[in-house]
């Protein structure tokens, strides 16, 4: 994802929304990283958006959890800790394996043969190894569960988390040994639904989601210890 690609183009009604999904998108897709520090007046010039939307813009995504609010308002891409992310994730197995439970109970035909069109999708992404449009689709195939799961709380509560992963969720898939391992991990999700097997999907997205999250981990610990490494070069 480049810089350019966040200018909008067009003059939506609700241009505040539009921005969020922009920013969303680049925080997920790692254009600005955690800990980066985002100033308001750039925001503008990248958009091409007023200050004020910039700024409704921004509180949403702090609602959200996605960045934070510091001293002297010093904006930045909120750090998610080990600790946060488990948590998350172990929120996310709850959630999610309930949505998926309840989806293939309620979802229609054409919902479950959207959801086998997105992993086709992901299956492409895979092959080119193209991390941004995987995480894209990944999301969809998510979003697509929680929206036909019957359940707005579900749903509007698996999304809040979902946004507070995505860089993360990014950075595990480009681990050469999670990507392949993780998209067969859906297969089974999707095969489950397909059969129309709801204990079976559950336990299926479940441990997708624990995966995950191990695989999460292990990279932020390596993060850390990296970070000790190099402090620990620098007082040398």
């Amino acid at each position: 994802m480049e810089l350019d690609s966040l200018r909008i183009i067009s003059n939506p009604v609700l241009v505040r929304d539009y921005a969020v999904e922009k920013l969303r998108n680049a925080l997920a897709t790692g254009l600005y990283k955690p800990g980066d520090r985002l100033i308001d007046r750039d925001l503008c010039e990248v958009l091409q958006i007023s200050r004020t939307s910039v700024r409704e813009a921004l509180r949403q995504l702090q609602a959200e959890k996605l960045i934070t609010v510091g001293p002297r308002r010093r904006i930045s891409v909120a750090v998610l800790t080990a600790e946060d992310a488990a948590d998350i994730y172990l929120l996310r197995e709850m959630l999610e394996g309930e949505a998926v439970s309840r989806f293939v109970e309620r979802a229609d035909a054409a919902s479950i043969q959207s959801l086998s069109s997105l992993y086709k999708a992901m299956r492409k992404a895979v092959d080119n190894k193209d991390i941004p449009e995987l995480v894209s689709f990944s999301n969809q195939f998510t979003e697509t569960i929680l929206a036909g799961c019957g359940s707005d709380t579900i749903h509007a509560f698996g999304m809040q988390l979902l946004h507070r992963v995505g860089y993360l969720k990014a950075t595990a898939m480009a681990e050469p040994n999670r990507l392949g391992v993780g998209f067969d991990e859906l297969g089974a999700v999707v095969k489950a639904v397909n059969d129309r097997n709801a204990k079976a999907a559950k336990k299926a997205m479940i441990e997708h989601i624990r995966k995950a999250s191990e695989a999460i981990a292990a990279h932020l610990r390596a993060d850390v210890q990296a970070t000790k490494k190099q402090a620990k070069k620098s007082t040398v």
